[in-house]
């Protein structure tokens, strides 16, 4: 890992990097040196500590498991059925990691959060490498770990952080071409390509395309009578990466069926994209990313000050270009396409992170905490409250038990940042401040909340009832929810109707229904039960369900399980 050196300011004498009086302590000088270590370190707890959060952690565990034991590593498979909703690059990462340390979930995590420090300092070497400058390469660094999507996301068991490290990884090849190493940029984006699409598929193209089809404009003097040789490179570089995904794909295709082949290469990319106009997965407006992408970037879009004229003397330099051409066709592109996630634009943050440090170093933009201090004194406080709120007031359970230390916490976080905010002008204080009450949010949903997305104690039910030989089904789909924490070894059968249940009941008269759907909620007194999400789960056994009939003051209401959907 590289030691980064700190030079904030010029002396107007020698022309040399001086430092603020307060960045002399040795203290700060550590912290502002090394973003990636201060960075692990708040966000590693989260790793060991948190269980995975249904219903996508556990999915994806769920089908990581089911690899290992099965021994199916080219079809992924969840309860039994082939899983085509995504490639199998984090499936195989994960089982690499449970060959060194035994299967847990904070594998899985530790693996994401290492992707999260590699991005950084990715990050880091692209931003030095385009801007010449190493105090905008570290600052671009605390940019990219304060942002509040990637901070949330750096240890979560999810696609996006993976992806954008190989985004990342890839225009390193692609600035390579533009410069002329030919034979390297090909090798480093070729790889990078096929291990993105393996990660989420063409999603990987998209993120990358604009950039490296524009490099005669962000790249103006080194591809001068070079367009052709550049050009040629990148298709060739495309070629590899589309090469490595496909020495999966095909052969998958054929093992896993026509079905599963059509799902890989037609169903998953054209159900996000049919259509500008269309419905689709997660279909959502086109105006949906301008509301959500500047939340994503809290606190920077409270924190930056400075006029964009800063911004327009640089239109020429070729870090902004590149940033430019990275992020607004990038932006405009996901937006006309019909499918939308927040996390979809994850691996954009990169690139404001890039323009931004850029804006930090050379145009005449500048750090101001106190607004963004004031936010988290005003969330700190409201959190402490919330607790005695959800006691007086029906329809809390989330947070009627979350201890209000927490929401102090984070208020003092805010008051430090706030005093200090005059002295220290650097974006590592909010940054650390994001972090940190990131931490302390998630700590407070172990603390609280989490017995509502803890299903290890269910899994090992169903476990059980399994090992005896006891029948047991699931009503609604289950999204794989018990696979992993119960270390299940058959799948778990579904059914959608009490009709069929009924049926299924006369064959089984001494099996279990289990349910975490309101539709599904039966009078009868469970055999187990226990919070979950906005509503219940809970075991019954199936002649005591079906006598008693679903309550029907379950049914009124809306059932955010229902909205579980694979993206």
């Amino acid at each position: 890992m590289p030691r980064f050196r700190l030079s904030i300011c010029v002396d107007p004498v020698t022309n040399t990097p001086a430092l603020p009086a307060h960045s002399r302590h040795p203290f700060v000088r550590a912290v502002l040196d090394h973003p990636v270590v201060v960075g692990l370190l708040l966000l590693l707890p989260i790793v060991f500590l948190l269980p995975p959060l249904p219903i996508d952690e556990t999915r994806y565990l769920a089908v990581a498991w089911e690899m290992r034991q099965t021994g199916e590593f080219l079809v992924p498979h969840l309860n039994g059925a082939t899983y085509a909703h995504k490639p199998p690059l984090l499936f195989w990462l994960i089982n690499a990691g449970w060959l060194l340390t035994g299967v847990h979930a904070w594998t899985a995590r530790a693996m994401t959060l290492l992707c999260s420090a590699v991005s950084l300092v990715l990050l880091y070497r692209l931003t030095l490498r385009l801007s010449a400058s190493a105090r905008a390469a570290r600052l671009s660094m605390w940019i990219l770990l304060g942002a509040v999507y990637f901070a949330g996301f750096a240890n979560a068991i999810m696609f996006d952080v993976l992806l954008a490290t190989c985004v990342l990884l890839t225009l390193q090849g692609i600035c390579d071409l533009a410069d002329g190493r030919l034979r390297r940029g090909v090798l480093v984006a070729g790889i990078a390509i096929g291990l993105g699409i393996l990660a989420k598929g063409p999603a990987m193209l998209l993120s990358i395309a604009f950039v490296a089809l524009s490099a005669p404009w962000w790249n103006v003097q080194a591809l001068q009578g070079s367009r052709t040789r550049y050009f040629g490179a990148l298709g060739l570089a495309i070629l590899c990466g589309a090469a490595i995904a496909l020495a999966w794909a095909i052969p998958a295709a054929l093992h896993g069926g026509a079905d599963y082949a059509h799902a890989i290469f037609l169903s998953q990319t054209v159900d996000r994209i049919e259509g500008v106009q269309g419905a689709s997965t997660h279909g959502l407006p086109w105006w949906w990313y301008l509301v959500v992408f500047p939340l994503m970037l809290l606190p920077w879009p409270l924190v930056l000050r400075g006029e964009w004229a800063g911004l327009s003397a640089l239109r020429n330099e070729r870090a902004l270009r590149f940033a430019a051409a990275w992020l607004l066709p990038t932006f405009v592109a996901w937006s006309l396409i019909a499918g939308k996630q927040p996390h979809y634009l994850l691996p954009m943050i990169p690139g404001v992170a890039l323009a931004a440090a850029l804006a930090l170093d050379r145009g005449g933009w500048r750090v101001r905490s106190g607004l963004f201090a004031l936010l988290l004194i005003a969330t700190g406080i409201a959190l402490a409250y919330l607790p005695h709120y959800a006691s007086t007031h029906g329809g809390n359970a989330f947070v009627d038990n979350t201890w209000p230390g927490w929401g102090v916490i984070v208020a003092l976080i805010g008051a430090a940042l706030l005093a200090f905010a005059p002295r220290f002008h650097h974006p590592a204080w909010p940054a650390l401040a994001m972090v940190a009450c990131l931490l302390v949010f998630k700590l407070a949903i172990i603390q609280g909340p989490g017995i509502r997305y803890d299903v290890r104690q269910v899994a090992a039910e169903v476990r059980a009832a399994q090992d005896r030989g006891q029948p047991i089904m699931h009503m609604g789909w289950h999204h794989g929810l018990y696979e992993f924490a119960g270390r299940l070894t058959q799948p778990l059968p579904t059914l959608g109707t009490d009709s069929e249940l009924a049926a299924w009941a006369r064959a089984h008269p001494d099996g279990l229904v289990i349910s975490f759907y309101r539709r599904f909620r039966y009078r009868a007194t469970p055999l187990y039960t226990q919070p979950f999400r906005g509503g219940q789960l809970s075991i019954w056994n199936v002649r005591d369900a079906l006598a008693s009939g679903v309550d029907p003051a379950n049914l009124r209401g809306h059932d955010d399980n229902e909205d579980a959907t694979d993206d």
